[in-house]
């Protein structure tokens, strides 16, 4: 096991797939323009220093912000800088994790997530894209050690997930962590399409199973189906687009796919139990009785600094 790092500037783009498979590879994207393609079968850390990355896998685009972290084994992912940004991402084939020492019992299984990134998730990960600490290592003992903690630490932050992954159907760890990946895939694909109304068997075929299967598995894992799930979340969003922009009720509920103004209201108001102008209004005057005594400080997350080396 070996260590590669690459910077890719500008407009710049670095393929994966036709480098050795065999190392751990750490990509430094940034200004506007930078691609990077993670291929099929590795796992891929990505940090988002600063600004906003855009991720896609298939054809489900997303974003992650400043000072968040995602981890993603299911599928290729490429990464885009289509606005200034400064990121960072570790990615290796699963063969590669597969050869860092575990502790038994052999349940330390990622799974894809996004977390906002702590300082010591952070120090982690840049220990790693430092290249001087392992300029003149001989062995793959440091690389090692290296990839096992920033396993082991992100295995720590999946606590919440790996509640779910018990709860998944499957006789051993692996099958029940294919199990939560299938069912991870489809609420992704729900994320990326918050908007959108998407068609039950379409959703069941990303997750290879019958409709009422799905239906049934993704309730016994998260206590609510799919559709239950999305209609969460268009809530979600659609109290954050009152709370924060100008766009009159009916622009709001035209945008998150609702029927009718009429219907959102009374979704809005069953979930929130006040209508949007009032939460549009609770927010306003919030935010004039609050009287901040400074502008802020910077928490320990915000201060990742790479060290040239």
């Amino acid at each position: 096991m070996g260590i590669q790092h690459h910077s890719i500037h500008g407009s710049q783009a670095l393929d994966l797939a036709s480098l050795p498979a065999t190392d751990v590879h750490v990509a430094m994207g940034c200004g506007r323009g930078a691609r990077l393609l993670v291929p099929l079968g590795w796992i891929s850390v990505t940090l988002v220093l600063s600004g906003v990355l855009e991720l896609n896998s298939g054809d489900a685009p997303w974003q992650i912000f400043s000072h968040h972290l995602q981890v993603w084994l299911d599928g290729g992912l490429r990464h885009t800088n289509r606005a200034p940004a400064w990121w960072l991402c570790i990615a290796a084939p699963a063969s590669v994790w597969d050869q860092i020492p575990r502790s038994p019992p052999v349940t330390n299984l990622l799974i894809p997530h996004e977390v906002r990134c702590d300082r010591e998730l952070a120090s982690t990960i840049l220990h790693i894209a430092r290249r001087c600490n392992f300029r003149n290592t001989a062995n793959n003992a440091a690389i090692q050690d290296g990839m096992m903690v920033l396993r082991d630490t992100l295995i720590e932050r999946q606590q919440t997930m790996r509640d779910y992954l018990e709860r998944c159907s499957g006789r051993t760890a692996r099958r029940r962590h294919q199990t939560m990946l299938r069912l991870l895939r489809v609420q992704h694909l729900i994320r990326c399409n918050v908007d959108a109304r998407l068609d039950l068997n379409h959703l069941a075929a990303v997750a290879n199973y019958s409709p009422p299967h799905l239906i049934r598995v993704y309730r016994d894992v998260f206590d609510e189906t799919p559709f239950e799930f999305a209609s969460r979340l268009r809530l979600q969003r659609a109290w954050n687009m009152a709370c924060t922009t100008r766009l009159s009720i009916c622009e709001i509920a035209d945008a998150l796919g609702f029927e009718t103004e009429n219907a959102f209201c009374r979704a809005f108001k069953q979930t929130f139990g006040c209508t949007a102008s009032q939460a549009r209004r609770q927010n306003l005057d919030s935010k004039a009785a609050s009287s901040p005594t400074s502008k802020g400080s910077t928490t320990a997350d915000g201060q990742l600094l790479i060290v040239a080396c």
